[in-house]
């Protein structure tokens, strides 16, 4: 699909080239080269998107000079080409740009939601099914992998253990040699009064054979004993060091258990996340709060569950995921699913509400500031207290027109997706200096 971009636009009649294979070569340069820059620059992509989608994107956006610029690079002379701006062709080769940079898997998530919020909203006209096979495609590659991050197999197989036995220990002994001599002295010392040295039998045989008995006996092996004890002293080897080897198994357990409890963790992950998430639904308290979302203002309470939300679940997760914070927000009795405010409307709520003061946090930590079109979040990071801008500049700024209407599940959804796309893409960003307001 990637490679097709342009190729479908120019089929579709929606940009013209003349049947100048040369300038067509001008347009799939021009659209790689925007593909690497937002490959390096990532925030980019809702920026990117936003423009991209809207036929009625504003000529002077900083995104779309970006697009002019690279053009011009490839094809110096293309405004002779053109009356005036050329806004298909550049929109074109910001959809081919997008979808290249989009194996980027973070792009992809930036993209995508970017996609599922604003273009229902946005007239397509003849360019609605470029962009919906676009958006299908990469949102597939997106939620497989998400839906397999999630996943829980059946089973989960541990790596062999490792380890290496050492070679066997030899251990070279002496012949056993027992000093005969010396142990037939002590011999006939235990079983005569006449023998030699002082420890012998005291009795004769014949004439206290009884006493003899129990000399003999006793003097017999003490005797036998001890040249058993002097032949083995002198065979006694060094002793045998063991302690490597079984510091090296001890090493090598340690390290298997270790990898298999990771196993089991990244196993059981997606398990853990759908528990926390059955049990936040259930409780309906904000961790960011602190109190429970029956406590909070009804115009505040579906966003700060779209904060909440995102803080508790990966970059990557499956579509399903937005659905669970729809019903979520609906399992709410202060919430009507039939009531509608405006997209600005909510933005005002967002900008001056204390409740959302955590959201206006989180969005200044993941924008960078932008000069031009981009996601809702970015009006959150900049406007103080009230929303200053009319509805004129709030379509300018956010793509979608002021009076687009929306229940406060679809709401929650659209802000949730926004803080995915952001975090999918974010960049070291300087805390910018608004003073103590929030």
């Amino acid at each position: 699909m990637s490679d097709q971009i342009l190729l479908r636009f120019l089929s579709a009649g929606l940009i013209e080239v003349g049947g100048d294979d040369a300038k067509l070569t001008k347009l799939v340069e021009a659209a790689s080269d925007l593909a690497t820059a937002l490959k390096k620059t990532p925030s980019k992509t809702s920026s990117f998107a936003l423009i991209a989608f809207d036929p009625a994107s504003p000529e002077d956006d900083p995104v779309i000079t970006e697009v002019c610029d690279a053009l011009k690079k490839r094809w110096p002379t293309y405004v002779n080409t053109f009356s005036g701006t050329p806004m298909k062709v550049l929109r074109a080769l910001l959809l081919d740009a997008l979808v290249q940079a989009a194996v980027d898997e973070g792009v992809g998530v930036a993209f995508v939601t970017s996609a599922r919020n604003a273009l229902p909203f946005i007239e397509a006209g003849n360019e609605q099914k470029i962009w919906a096979e676009a958006v299908l495609e990469i949102e597939g590659r997106v939620d497989a992998r998400a839906e397999a991050e999630w996943a829980t197999p059946d089973s989960i197989t541990a790596p062999e253990l490792k380890y290496s036995a050492p070679p066997a220990l030899e251990l070279i002994t002496q012949p056993l040699a027992i000093d005969t001599e010396s142990l037939t002295a002590t011999l006939h010392a235990a079983a005569s009064p006449a023998g030699a040295g002082s420890n012998k039998n005291r009795h004769w045989p014949h004439h206290d054979p009884t006493n003899w008995a129990v000399d003999f006996g006793r003097l017999a092996a003490e005797a036998i004993a001890g040249a058993i004890d002097a032949a083995s002293e002198d065979v006694q080897g060094d002793p045998v060091d063991i302690s490597g080897p079984l510091s090296a198994l001890s090493q090598a357990v340690v390290k298997h258990v270790g990898d298999t409890l990771k196993l089991v963790s990244a196993a059981t992950a997606g398990l853990q996340r759908r528990t926390n998430l059955i049990w936040w639904k259930e409780t309906l308290f904000s961790p960011s709060a602190r109190v429970s979302y029956r406590a909070l203002p009804v115009s505040s309470v579906g966003a700060l569950m779209a904060l909440d939300l995102h803080q508790m679940v990966p970059i990557f997760s499956p579509v399903s995921v937005a659905a669970f914070l729809s019903e979520t927000v609906l399992s709410l009795d202060s919430v009507n699913p039939e009531i509608k405010h405006s997209i600005r409307e909510f933005v005002g709520e967002a900008v001056e509400s204390a409740e959302l003061s955590p959201l206006r946090i989180a969005a200044r930590q993941l924008l960078p500031q932008l000069s031009g079109r981009g996601p809702i979040l970015a009006l959150l990071a900049e406007q103080e207290g009230k929303l200053t801008i009319d509805d004129a500049q709030f379509r300018r700024r956010v793509g979608v027109p002021a009076e687009t209407a929306l229940t406060i599940p679809e709401w929650a959804t659209w802000i949730f997706r926004e803080l995915q796309a952001a975090r999918a893409t974010q960049e070291v960003v300087q805390p910018k200096k608004t003073g103590n307001k929030a």
